[in-house]
């Protein structure tokens, strides 16, 4: 059993302490980009349909809408962790930020756990208590502070999933017979940051050396879904964003997330979400 959990979170991200002593647990899934940073005994990051070992130190990506939870190893030594809740859209503004999200959209080839042992698990865990810290104290401008430390971890994260990328000789990048090549991961980021654009599937094609079959094979091995599916995930992605935290009129919504037709951003969004923009803007208004 699995279900949807629709987090709302406040800003564009969230950082929480957590504990938890569940030996077994439903399954959850959401929209939102997760860390979970192990502080405290061993835990199992349970996906659908494999399970990492997790001791204190590790760092674990969540990528949208893979089901996932943190298991105990033991119940009577409960995990505690530091929980990083991300909205896509918090690197709208960072330079070439949507780079730094490709370990979330490419967990296939990119290993979701970021082990205790690495430099950059060790950099995420000073720069995640940091945070914490800042929220504790809330000292001036700890906001911003945060924001920082967030784009920190981004790009310790990025530059570990290219580290590993590059160490990884041509006779390991195999799985279950599919190769998986560095150009799919070069086809995602450009996808991460046009995604807003009328995008050719042909330019893509050339970027990865592919034919259209291998490419849409190899693609869909890496991100779990076509490059179609996956633009408009992300269009969604930046649609439910906009709709909460901005006054923009629906159909201007639709233009910039790179829709010409609002009849087809409304019948998308419904497909997605199961109600109208309208409706979901109206049920997730702020008091």
């Amino acid at each position: 059993m699995m279900f949807f959990a629709d987090f709302k979170i406040e800003r564009d991200f969230v950082f929480k302490e957590k504990y938890g002593d569940s030996e077994s647990h439903e399954l959850h899934f959401h929209d939102v980009l997760e860390y979970h940073i192990l502080v405290e005994n061993e835990a199992n990051f349970q996906l659908a349909h494999k399970k990492y070992d997790g001791t204190p130190g590790d760092v674990f990506l969540f990528r949208p809408f893979e089901p996932h939870w943190n298991l105990v190893k033991n119940a009577k030594m409960p995990i505690r962790w530091i929980s990083l809740l991300l909205s896509p859209s918090i690197v709208r503004l960072i330079p070439n930020g949507y780079k730094l999200l490709a370990p979330f959209y490419a967990v296939e080839a990119i290993s979701p756990l970021i082990p205790a042992s690495s430099s950059s698990a060790i950099a995420i865990h000073q720069l995640a208590k940091m945070a914490i810290e800042e929220e504790k104290t809330k000292a001036i401008g700890w906001e911003a502070k945060q924001f920082l430390l967030v784009i920190d971890i981004l790009v310790h994260t990025l530059r570990h999933a290219s580290k590993r990328d590059e160490s990884i000789s041509s006779a390991e990048r195999f799985d279950d017979g599919m190769e998986v090549y560095p150009s799919i991961i070069q086809a995602i980021e450009y996808i991460l940051e046009h995604f807003t654009e009328e995008i050719d599937v042909n330019h893509l094609l050339k970027m990865a050396g592919k034919r259209h079959t291998a490419f849409y094979r190899t693609f869909r091995s890496v991100t779990g879904m076509t490059p179609n599916m996956f633009i408009h995930r992300l269009r969604m992605q930046a649609a439910i964003y906009m709709l909460v935290n901005s006054d923009k009129r629906i159909t201007d919504i639709a233009h910039e997330c790179g829709y010409s037709s609002i009849h087809y951003f409304n019948k998308h969004f419904k497909d997605y979400r199961g109600v109208s923009p309208r409706e979901y803007r109206k049920s997730n208004e702020k008091n």
